[in-house]
């Protein structure tokens, strides 16, 4: 019976944990990512929680994820690449905590970005201008 209950915590320890990645949220006061985007008027970065949908997970290893917004997407890499997010993430709303900033990509870096998507590096050209979040912590709603 010890046995049995121990395999229930542990199985539901384990799925209590697979929403949370990286380190607890300090605030669940989430605004949307064009909210944050316009905190950083004036500003090198901002400290933010934003709430949005993953639409893209990097496919490689997990090491970055895209929330998508009515501009396009925000990359959302993790601080000092201390964890790594699951492609499953790819259509549920999340929350993430971290510093937003702007970042002009190098050419490199951008191949790199969309060979990590699945697409043809050798077909981009241009480095790309992105908002991406350097985040402490995702946590997964619902």
């Amino acid at each position: 019976m010890k046995l049995v209950v121990g395999l229930v915590f542990t199985l539901f320890s384990g799925l209590v944990c697979a929403q949370q990645y990286g380190a607890p949220l300090e605030s669940r006061q989430a605004i949307p990512i064009e909210s944050a985007i316009k905190q950083l008027a004036g500003q090198r970065t901002a400290r933010v929680v934003v709430q949005s949908k993953v639409g893209k997970v990097c496919m490689a290893k997990g090491c970055w994820l895209g929330l998508t917004n009515a501009d396009g997407e925000v990359r959302v890499t993790f601080k000092d690449y201390a964890f790594f997010v699951p492609p499953s993430l790819i259509g549920k709303t999340v929350l993430v905590e971290g510093t937003l900033e702007k970042v002009t990509m190098s050419l490199a870096e951008t191949k790199h970005y969309v060979e990590d998507e699945g697409g043809d590096p050798s077909k981009v050209t241009q480095p790309r201008v992105e908002y991406r979040i350097v985040a402490s912590g995702v946590e997964v709603k619902g």
